[in-house]
């Protein structure tokens, strides 16, 4: 039986999980897209909710959180934003 919604809040639990399953993905089952590869992490400022969500994401998708606060990098200071993205390019798969 068809049954038409708009937003998955609209959803039990049970039916949520049917929908997934219909679809080939496995309720709660991360794939790891970011298996053994490195991802850079900038903040200009401390940042405890998106820092440590960000590296949580990252983990759990396989990858390796490299956290970079303003004063390491020196952006415009010590090297351009431009040249900053370029080097990190050649180390992380994400940035």
């Amino acid at each position: 039986m068809t049954r038409h919604f708009l937003d998955v809040d609209d959803l039990e639990p049970e039916e949520l999980d049917a929908v997934l399953e219909a679809a080939g993905i496995p309720f709660m089952e991360v794939p790891p897209l970011l298996r053994g590869r490195g991802a850079a992490l900038l903040f200009e400022k401390p940042s405890l909710r998106t820092r440590s969500s960000m590296e949580v994401a990252i983990a759990q998708l396989g990858g390796h959180p490299v956290t970079i606060v303003g004063d390491e990098i020196g952006i415009d200071t010590r090297e351009t934003a431009e040249d900053i993205a370029r080097v990190l390019s050649r180390y992380h798969a994400v940035i």
